[in-house]
């Protein structure tokens, strides 16, 4: 159903906005796919993919000439998925000479993936800064996303295999992803970069599992999506009485031929337009700040699949106005936490090694600086503020704007620099 609406949807556009020569350019894009592959008209110089091919984070890695690894782990869960980590190893000449690489791990945001941090390329993108300041890069990817749909033993009943929220992506994927690179690498704690749903995950997992605090070094949340009472305007009153009317079950797929189709058709000149109005429409707001190169890949890597109730817990969050856990209905919410509404997650137990630095704007339409401030006051441990005040950074421009550099990467990175100079030790 969703594949029939997303392409119905993408035609209305064409048949609306694109006169008979646009019409003549599609029949030719879809005779002569090649005449599109031009990477050179690519602010951040990454490659478009041919129609029989699907890009992938380490094709997207290695195209900037960096090395890129790949390593799997399970979940310890009954579900038992099988996740997918990529790796940047420092290899710079000029980090030979620094025997201990910090190790950073980057979770991405709902509805991403690690190409979420990957296509802004080594210029814009936070993940090859950082692997140029000499530190060890990892990428995760949770369960339910493209590259971690495998569950191991596979179970057919899809209402079962999407089951999960970001409760269990905190509680259950990042405990072994944190494990499984410590014991890779040989250190005992890791600096932690997380955007919007990708730090929700790691406040799920100090609150819940407070002996993971003084296994991260620095922990930096761009646009966390933590209290939402005064957050998702734009989206929550048209889909959330529709979501939850819908059970468990995957939202937003990966469709592989679709991706590149309209990923080459972007690439077109008197097509580019109307897949910029696309994307507007598709995502609610692009920002005056977003890379529009970027569009194409954007199309040709997301959304990588989740679950449903990922955004229903978010929507929840919103109504009740406090961050808890999933409320399943009183009757069941007995049966499952002993008591009639969900249990509030102990955020008092959130302390990692260091203050925790917490990256939000004033224009952000997904996260409002009111929340940020109920965030704050609810956490026992030391908070650093980054609030940026340029006007219309939206929420997605943590990611994808050109002014992305300025505003998130250099800060970031340098929280990563100084406390790795400072010789602190761990005291959470």
């Amino acid at each position: 159903m969703l594949r029939t609406l997303f392409l119905i949807h993408f035609f209305w556009l064409i048949y609306c906005h694109v006169l008979s020569k646009a019409l003549a350019d599609v029949a030719d894009v879809l005779k002569n796919p090649e005449n599109l592959l031009d990477p050179s008209k690519l602010m951040n110089g990454s490659i478009v993919p041919p129609l029989t091919d699907l890009l992938t984070a380490d094709k997207i890695i290695a195209s900037f000439g960096y090395k890129a690894e790949e390593y799997s782990v399970d979940t310890e869960d009954n579900e038992r998925f099988t996740l997918k980590l990529f790796r940047i190893p420092a290899l710079k000449k000029h980090c030979k000479e620094r025997p201990e690489k910090p190790v950073v791990l980057f979770n991405h945001g709902m509805t991403g993936s690690a190409d979420s941090w990957l296509i802004m390329g080594p210029k814009n993108g936070l993940p090859y800064l950082s692997s140029d300041a000499c530190n060890d890069v990892w990428l995760t990817n949770c369960r339910g996303t493209r590259y971690s749909k495998e569950r191991n033993p596979k179970i057919p009943d899809l209402h079962k295999y999407w089951d999960f929220s970001w409760h269990e992506i905190g509680i259950e994927d990042l405990p072994v992803i944190i494990d499984y690179i410590l014991d890779k690498t040989n250190h005992s704690a890791l600096h932690f970069v997380g955007y919007s749903q990708g730090a929700t995950t790691l406040m799920v997992l100090l609150s819940m599992r407070p002996e993971y605090n003084e296994k991260i070094k620095t922990a930096q949340l761009l646009a966390p999506t933590v209290f939402m009472r005064q957050s998702l305007n734009l989206i929550y009153k048209p889909l959330s009485p529709i979501l939850k009317l819908m059970p468990d079950r995957e939202l937003l797929p990966t469709l592989k031929d679709l991706h590149n189709f309209l990923t080459n058709l972007c690439r077109r000149n008197s097509l580019k337009k109307v897949c910029k109005t696309w994307f507007l429409l598709s995502s609610g707001r692009v920002s005056r700040h977003m890379d529009r190169s970027v569009i194409p890949l954007l199309l040709a890597t997301h959304p990588v699949g989740i679950s449903t109730r990922q955004q229903k817990h978010y929507f929840q969050l919103k109504y009740s106005g406090r961050f808890q856990q999933y409320d399943f209905g009183s009757w069941e919410n007995k049966l499952r936490y002993n008591k009639p509404s969900p249990p509030i997650y102990p955020l008092q137990n959130v302390r990692p090694c260091s203050p925790i630095h917490l990256y939000y704007s004033k224009d952000d339409y997904t996260v409002s600086p009111k929340d940020i401030y109920t965030l704050v006051k609810n956490l026992r441990h030391t908070v650093v503020e980054h609030r940026i005040t340029m006007p219309w950074f939206d929420h997605a421009d943590f990611l994808f704007s050109i002014t992305a550099n300025m505003m998130v990467n250099v800060p970031v990175i340098g929280v990563i620099t100084k406390y790795e100079l400072s010789n602190k030790k761990c005291q959470s």
